[in-house]
């Protein structure tokens, strides 16, 4: 967390989150991401401006003027955000659009160790419309928020505390297709009130904050990996425990592609081909613009294939999506794809 300290700023926040459900505007977004998912009180949607095209903004509307004093800002706290710097400014005012650069700009760093949470205080200001002007992003070409909280100086502080991470996660097996997950309890300033369970890095249920087990229905032959968190009444949501691998009994066969040349017509940014065949779900590759898109990997001789598995990162940062594909192949003599 980062916080901000100047000649009469206050240390601490005071007051309950003024932006909570309140109408959110933007420059632009991308696919899904709008403005209005940084004022619904979940870490876990986002708003995404457009891609490569800097400066972007998106801003509250608090309904009438109150005085605020302090801006948190939050991405979602899962693992395959890694850390991240935002170059940003905070503007305000009474009018629509503010023109009042309450805060200049500088560089905050989301960091999931710390909640993926950002914290600016500021002198105390009256404003009904509190604005972000974003116009930089070490970890993607895009401005991204996924809360957007105003605070003002009037009431009982805000918490931004998260939970410390679960502990000492395990396992067992009670029975077939069965995962019983067990583990530590979290501590809190405030108090914990659930926890999370990943499974292969996408959120697979929750439990309340006396509840410390969980049992999972997966398939005999999956392998699938699991971590927990532990959340609050504010939405503060702690790093991940320890992570454990349930390891299936087999059935998938060997993976032949894996860490082969592979080539494509084209490709996004850092998203290379080589992204789709070095096990990791957290990287990915992208194609150019424009259909078809082809993705090729070359076995290195002739062998017998009954099975492709395509995947995208589990985590629920990504929404569902339908693509359209065709698998094709040749005999590594042979000089056309049937």
């Amino acid at each position: 967390m980062l916080v901000l300290f100047g000649p009469g700023l206050p240390a601490t926040a005071a007051g309950p989150n003024l932006a909570a459900g309140k109408p959110a505007t933007e420059s632009s977004h991308a696919d899904v991401y709008g403005a209005g998912n940084v004022t619904d009180g979940n870490a876990a949607t986002y708003w995404e401006s457009t891609n490569n095209a800097f400066p972007q903004w998106v801003q509250v509307d608090l309904g009438s003027a109150v005085s605020v004093n302090q801006v948190i800002l939050k991405l979602p706290n899962v693992a395959a955000w890694q850390t991240r710097t935002q170059t940003l400014s905070i503007l305000t005012g009474t009018a629509n659009p503010p023109t009042t650069t309450t805060v200049g700009s500088a560089g905050y760093t989301f960091n999931p160790a710390t909640g993926n949470t950002v914290t600016i205080n500021f002198t105390a200001t009256n404003a009904r419309y509190v604005r972000l002007n974003i116009t930089g992003n070490t970890g993607w070409p895009a401005g991204q928020i996924s809360e957007f909280e105003v605070y003002g100086p009037g009431g009982t502080g805000g918490d931004t505390t998260p939970p410390s991470a679960p502990g000492g996660l395990a396992y067992t097996q009670p029975g077939s297709g069965q995962i019983r997950l067990t583990w530590n309890a979290s501590t809190d300033n405030v108090g914990v009130t659930g926890y999370n369970i990943y499974a292969n890095s996408a959120l697979r249920g929750s439990v309340a904050g006396n509840v410390l087990t969980y049992t999972d229905t997966q398939p005999d032959t999956a392998t699938v990996s699991y971590y927990v968190t532990a959340k609050d009444a504010a939405g503060n949501e702690s790093g991940p425990s320890n992570t454990v691998t349930r390891t299936g009994s087999g059935g998938g066969g060997t993976n032949l592609a894996v860490g082969k040349p592979i080539t494509a017509n084209g490709s996004v940014f850092t998203f290379v081909p080589a992204n789709a065949n070095d096990n990791n779900v957290a990287t990915y590759w992208e194609g150019a613009a424009g259909y078809p898109n082809t993705l090729t990997v070359q076995l290195g001789s002739n062998a017998d294939v009954n099975q492709v598995v395509v995947k995208l990162n589990p985590d629920s940062s990504w929404g569902p999506r339908t693509q359209t594909i065709q698998v094709l192949g040749r005999e590594q003599s042979a000089t056309a794809f049937t």
